[in-house]
Order: C-alpha cells, then structure tokens, then sequence
C-alpha cells in the first residue's frame, strides 16, 4: 500500500473516530438534561390535565398542538444520532473557517 493511501486512510478512521466520540460526549451531556425537560413537560400536561378537568380529546388535541411546535420533529435532539451529526456540522463548520495552507 502506498504511503499516501495509508495517510489518507488514518485520516478517515481518524475523523470518523474524533466523530464517534464527539457524539458519545454530547448524548452523555445533553441527554440527560433534555429528559429531565421532557419528563417535567409531561408532569405539567398532567397537572393542567387534572385541574382543568380535560377530556382525552382535549388532552390529545393540546399535545397534537405542542408537538407541531416542536422544533426537533424527528425526535429527542441528543440522542447519539443527533450528537454525531451534530460533531459532523462542527467538524465541517470548522473546516469553512480555517484558512487554507499555501504551500507556495
């Protein structure tokens, strides 16, 4: 194998790795923190289930309402898909910005 062939494939592995563990940090950071939310979002619909006296329809049209404003519609936001594609935009982002090398 050439030497820039292996250069290039630790590179790879290198990023894809830097990646994985990326998105490993932030589902540990944030996942907790976003379920805490969720479990109190939960907590307070039924609270204002029981005191407004709603019925299922009622409560299913709110929920229907509050989950069409949510902004992360594909689901909860650091779970480890959302992280690493999150380390994916940093990375990339990143990238933009730094100025390129001259080798002149």
């Amino acid at each position: 194998m050439k030497t820039q062939n292996i250069r290039t494939l630790s590179l790879i592995l290198s990023i894809v790795f830097y990646l994985l563990i990326g998105a490993a940090v932030f589902d540990a950071l944030e996942s907790d923190s976003e379920s805490s939310r969720e479990r109190a979002l939960e907590q307070k619909l039924n609270e204002l289930k029981n005191k407004y006296d709603f019925t299922e329809d009622d409560y299913r049209e709110i929920e229907r309402v509050v989950l069409q404003a949510e902004p992360h519609r594909a689901g909860r936001q650091w779970k480890f898909a959302g992280s690493f594609y999150f380390a994916i935009t940093v990375i990339t982002t990143i990238g933009k910005l730094w100025p390129r090398c001259s080798t002149h």
